[in-house]
């Protein structure tokens, strides 16, 4: 299977996963005929991205997505513990420690230890999701840097809650983007670092260097973050981690911002490492993430296409690749597949996306 934009829909895909409504609800079920007409209800539905199923791409497993691992019930858990968790009880509220547990071992079991996404997200539960996909990258991170078990598992649990305060937010969170005019909105948004580290500041069983991950996340190296402007000598490692990891998945899937493409949120991360980001972290993040994700297609040095058929734990930025090429009609047509850890000559130059 391999990932298209919404708007690339031409008629007669096959689609290779089910496609769902905000509400959970089957929109159009797996092995559908897909229709050009179907396209402008996807986009009005907020879905960007679907799988499909063709020549190419019929035996390409999309196994590998990080946040497929963490199961619809880890995200409806921790919904509906951030919903109440003004008033829920100490001992409900801890569920979220069974939460940040699940996290850990659904990283920890893949069978190649590297982030890979799907660009597909439930629009409703954004703000759940992305909280759950920060965890699970923090979680990656955090092992490949050599923390242990138990801190893991505190970076885990300040990166489930780092947008706690967004429910407090006058200006609810929809994940959309903000023009510069808006200053208030701007300003009311950014009150939810403060927002989050009040809710949970008299909570002695959250881990203080989980609450320190809640406030000081948007704070950057070179003193432009916010909300204190404090200098990178005043961030504890763990908090700049889980501020590489949330600004990375706000870029991939344009949370009040413009949406990047994988490998230029990685390239934008690396042009601000020992600028606004943790150098040493930064480099253990780059060689943890797939820049480009399974599945998808690409343009490589020498001018020919292909889809990335396989990742490569060892060079995430050099995948197995499938070449392809379009026949006269416009099909497109598999040809041999390379290696680009082998084929040292050839790199790819973007996505087709």
């Amino acid at each position: 299977m391999r990932r298209i934009r919404t708007e690339q829909i031409k008629g007669r895909e096959i689609l290779a996963k089910d496609v769902y409504s905000t509400t959970g609800v089957v929109l159009i079920s797996e092995g559908t005929i897909l229709k050009k007409e179907y396209v402008d209800k996807l986009l009005e539905l907020k879905i960007t991205d679907v799988f499909v199923e063709d020549e190419i791409s019929r035996d390409i497993q999309v196994q590998d997505i990080t946040e497929e691992k963490i199961s619809e019930q880890c995200v409806e858990k921790l919904k509906d513990t951030l919903e109440r968790f003004s008033y829920a009880t100490g001992e409900e509220l801890r569920e979220l420690s069974k939460v940040a547990t699940e996290v850990m071992e659904g990283v920890l079991l893949q069978d190649e230890v590297i982030y890979t996404i799907s660009n597909v997200r439930n629009y409703s539960k954004s703000l759940y999701e992305h909280s759950l996909s920060v965890a699970a990258l923090a979680t990656l991170i955090a092992v490949r840097a050599g923390y242990s078990q138990s801190e893991t598992k505190e970076i885990a649990m300040g990166a489930l809650l780092h947008d706690i305060g967004f429910i407090n937010v006058k200006e609810k969170y929809q994940g959309k983007i903000l023009c510069e005019e808006e200053e208030k909105v701007q300003k009311e948004i950014k009150r939810h670092v403060v927002y989050g580290y009040i809710e949970v500041e008299q909570q002695d069983w959250i881990p203080t260097i989980s609450r320190e991950i809640i406030l000081y996340h948007h704070e950057r190296l070179d003193r432009s973050g916010y909300p204190f402007h404090m200098s990178g000598d005043k961030l504890k490692p763990q908090v700049r981690l889980v501020a590489i990891c949330d600004a990375f998945d706000n870029m991939v899937y344009g949370n009040l911002e413009k949406r990047k493409k994988v490998h230029e949120a990685m390239e934008e991360i690396m042009s601000s490492s020992g600028i606004k980001f943790d150098t040493d972290l930064v480099k253990i993040f780059l060689r943890s993430v797939a820049t480009y994700p399974t599945g998808i297609m690409v343009r490589l040095s020498d001018g020919h296409c292909g889809m990335v058929l396989r990742q490569n734990a060892e060079s995430p930025t050099r995948p197995l690749i499938r070449m392809v090429e379009q026949n006269k009609n416009g099909e497109w047509i598999r040809k041999e597949d390379k290696d680009l850890a082998e084929e040292l000559t050839l790199f790819i130059v973007d996505t087709m996306e």
